[in-house]
């Protein structure tokens, strides 16, 4: 099959796969009718059943999540009949407040997000008329939500995810399930001694000792994010809640829809004129470049300054801008640019935010900087296009182990950096999994885009996506 044919195929399939995907993502939301509100100064999603509803459910996300992260099980229970109000913690998705820094302390932000939860929960309930409330949270939030049943007598069940809380007792809360994932090993463990406080500890067994009962349940084969789409969970969750269902999970369509996007821009891209043909230089001199310039980045991280008030965020414009700099300049990058060059970084753009970005926000996870987020895309821009600009020209033409081996000294800096001063540092951490998810999927589309518009071009558009990508995912902390 000749390479013209097979693109061919490979752009059919995965439009049928699109689309398919698509039609199976709006099929689940045909029975639930959905709304966005503001509950006081909180952004949060009411999921209303067809019929009438008995309970309302509260649904919280983990740290660096938000509420789309929780469509499936928000979607799934209002299916089945209840309620369910699902909402952005602040510092995270669509919220435009940013978080206290006393993360250790749980009289600072624990207690910021304990307050917020009760009062979603009486802004819901005023809402909806409901008086049955049940709690439904993950990670960061199981603690919380914990917290928040201690004080809200209309609570009669919760329900946790990857759960760690010191605030479990023998006594509370009454009804508890916990849910965690297969390879969450520790948390697991967790699960069972909170169980063992009030009878037999094993996995898929509910203890109870008087008014208490105790549940803990494994979702196979995931782990800490995978377990929110696990059919496992999605059953479980309802069941506990009184309306046993046979769920289907959306996470294979949430994956096939990604993947299909991917692929279809090595399509949209071959519409630009091909660049001369190019021969990866001696590796040398990018190892010299990628690791001389880590030293300094980690350095600049390991200040701490904020941007725009926000926790972190300037030391992180500062590292990736220097890092990008030293690189350009070791490498004597060639930065003039072509006609050819801006079409390849708004095609880039384009897709990459306007399809990719949209439909994993819609589906996935927030992924679009509204409110002081899009103002943080600003400020990092230009350190991020720089840092776009030499990572590309650092890896144009080499091989997959080349490209790893290269963005390695980068990591291993920021790695650093928040090693040793986690304070400033570690409320960011989570740049680090946006910055490899960036590099696997963006990577292989400006690496369609270099062939066709040269570096320049490809290193625009990624140095744009970064700056959007940072700046729509990363939990916003007060300085």
């Amino acid at each position: 099959m000749t390479a013209s044919r097979l693109t061919v195929l490979i752009t059919l399939i995965a439009l049928a796969l699109g689309g398919v995907s698509v039609l199976q993502l709006e099929s689940a939301r045909r029975s639930v009718a959905t709304e966005d509100v503001m509950l006081g100064r909180t952004p949060a999603t009411i999921y209303e059943p067809s019929g009438a509803s008995d309970m309302l459910v509260v649904v919280s996300h983990g740290f660096a999540g938000s509420r789309q992260m929780m469509d499936a099980i928000s979607l799934t229970l209002a299916r089945e009949g209840h309620s369910v109000v699902a909402f952005d913690y602040i510092g995270h998705g669509r919220h435009a407040e940013a978080l206290s820094p006393e993360i250790g302390n749980v009289t600072g932000t624990t207690e910021d997000l304990v307050r917020q939860t009760l009062e979603v929960t009486a802004r819901s309930r005023a809402r909806t008329g409901l008086n049955r409330v049940a709690l439904v949270g993950h990670s960061m939030a199981t603690d919380v939500n914990v917290r928040a049943a201690q004080r809200d007598p209309s609570v009669e069940a919760v329900v946790v995810i990857s759960m760690y809380s010191e605030a479990v007792t023998s006594s509370h809360p009454e009804r508890l399930l916990i849910v965690s994932g297969m390879f969450e090993g520790r948390l697991r463990d967790v699960a069972l001694e909170t169980v063992a406080q009030v009878g037999r500890a094993e996995e898929g067994f509910t203890a109870r000792d008087g008014s208490v009962s105790r549940r803990a349940v494994v979702a196979p084969l995931v782990g800490h994010v995978g377990v929110l789409w696990s059919t496992r969970t999605l059953n479980e969750v309802s069941a506990w809640l009184g309306r046993a269902t046979d769920a289907k999970s959306t996470g294979p369509w949430i994956l096939a829809l990604l993947l299909s996007i991917t692929l279809l821009c090595k399509p949209i891209v071959s519409v630009l004129p091909k660049a001369r043909s190019h021969t990866a230089q001696d590796l040398r001199p990018a190892i010299i470049a990628a690791s001389l310039s880590a030293v300094p980045a980690s350095g600049l991280a390991m200040t701490g300054l904020p941007l725009n008030g926000l926790a972190a965020f300037g030391a992180l414009a500062l590292s990736f801008g220097s890092w990008g700099v030293l690189v350009l300049l070791l490498l004597q990058a060639d930065l003039r640019l072509a006609l050819r060059d801006l079409g390849g970084a708004l095609v880039m753009v384009a897709w990459g935010l306007g399809a990719f970005a949209l439909a994993l926000d819609r589906y996935g996870a927030a992924f679009v900087p509204a409110g002081p987020r899009a103002i943080l895309f600003l400020a990092l821009l230009p350190g991020m296009l720089l840092f776009g600009l030499a990572d590309r020209h650092m890896v144009r033409g080499r091989g997959l182990l080349a490209r790893i081996g290269l963005r390695v000294p980068f990591l291993l800096a920021l790695v650093l950096a928040m090693t040793v001063h986690p304070a400033e540092l570690g409320l960011t951490f989570t740049v680090l999994p946006v910055l490899v998810l960036f590099w696997a999927v963006y990577g292989t589309m400006a690496r369609w885009v270099e062939e066709r518009s040269g570096p320049n071009g490809a290193g625009l558009g990624s140095g744009i996506v970064l700056a959007w990508a940072i700046a729509a995912s990363t939990p916003l902390f007060n300085a």
